[in-house]
């Protein structure tokens, strides 16, 4: 850590009078961000300070401490502490996705000032963070598609500004794209992709609502229009409404089914609903019963566990997994 950092520091440190601050605190407080730096080096950088800076030491009561003098004019210092670069860091490694794309260019200044930060603090508490944590989906991981950088500028901006946008969009088996003015509602990351939650042209209603994914927008167009947003909606119902749920049937149905032991226990820490009920079944299986959502995932998610797992009820997905296991079977025979 270099001198000029450590005074920036110890500047920002210390309280206007009759406030004040002891050295001991501050190396704790240079501790807590991953500096060791003596006590006694503490007191000599403060007295070099206090020649150049209006910063004064009450030694006549205990505890001694030190503060900036009632008339000093306003400082403000411009760093960036140990703890903020490491929050910094974390953004940049595993938020990026989320900045609209001009916001993220002005944060680039800052992620690299951070990485430069965490490199050279003292302790490897940490700057050895970031390589300590990682996020990982339960699912086959995936790469996610390539989108254009000008379209994503483009979304974002839009998004950000409230304004709509032209695009030229190729639907998912379509040989041709369309053409259509976007409203845009808001921005969702799923399953590595980014999906745009909009209305097309002049219609708001509930009913005419649509997912975008951005990989598929051919090019994007500003324009210098306001974007037509429905006072109703919110992303978070929107959400909550089972927009990303892929939805079957129109609400939840009451699951009952039988789990291998093993395949089971995580259940006993992530419940399926609050209604879950687990019935040892005292055979090396567990009696799994839950009010869920009818829905693709909760499909996908059973048939994840193959043949450690037979639904009972309802009839009705009973009778779409037996008919899945029907056609896998033949085609290994």
């Amino acid at each position: 850590m270099s001198t000029s950092y450590r005074y920036l520091l110890l500047l920002r440190m210390i309280p206007r009078y009759p406030r004040k601050i002891d050295t001991a605190t501050i190396a704790t407080l240079l501790e807590r961000d991953g500096m060791t730096v003596h006590r006694r080096s503490i007191q000599r950088d403060l007295e070099k300070l206090s020649q150049s800076f209006a910063i004064i030491c009450d030694d006549q009561h205990k505890p001694y401490g030190w503060s900036w003098t009632v008339d000093a004019p306003s400082l403000d210092i411009p760093t960036m502490s140990p703890t903020a670069a490491l929050a910094y860091r974390m953004v940049a490694d595993f938020m990026s996705d989320m900045f609209p794309k001009d916001i993220y260019d002005q944060l680039k200044a800052h992620f690299r000032y951070a990485n430069t930060l965490l490199s050279q603090i003292d302790k490897n508490t940490l700057k050895e963070w970031p390589d300590k944590v990682r996020t990982l989906g339960r699912s086959q991981p995936l790469l996610p598609p390539s989108i254009p950088a000008e379209v994503f500028a483009v979304v974002s901006d839009s998004l950000l500004e409230g304004k709509r946008f032209q695009v030229v969009y190729q639907k998912r088996g379509e040989r041709e794209p369309v053409s259509w003015t976007i409203n845009p509602l808001g921005i969702v990351l799923h399953d590595r992709l980014i999906t745009l939650v909009c209305t097309v042209g002049n219609y708001r209603q509930r009913k005419d609502i649509r997912q975008l994914q951005l990989h598929r927008i051919k090019t994007a167009i500003p324009l210098d229009e306001p974007a037509l947003s429905p006072e109703w909606f919110t992303l978070d119902e929107y959400i909550a409404g089972g927009a990303f749920s892929y939805n079957i049937g129109e609400g939840t149905v009451r699951l009952k089914a039988i789990f291998e032991h093993d395949a089971a226990i995580h259940l006993e820490e992530t419940a399926l609903s609050e209604d879950q009920q687990l019935t040892d079944r005292g055979d090396g299986t567990v009696l799994v019963e839950a009010t869920v959502a009818d829905t693709r995932q909760l499909r996908w998610w059973l048939l994840g566990f193959g043949g450690r797992v037979e639904v009972l009820e309802p009839q009705g997905l009973r009778e779409e997994l037996k008919d899945h296991a029907v056609k896998m079977m033949s085609r290994y025979t």
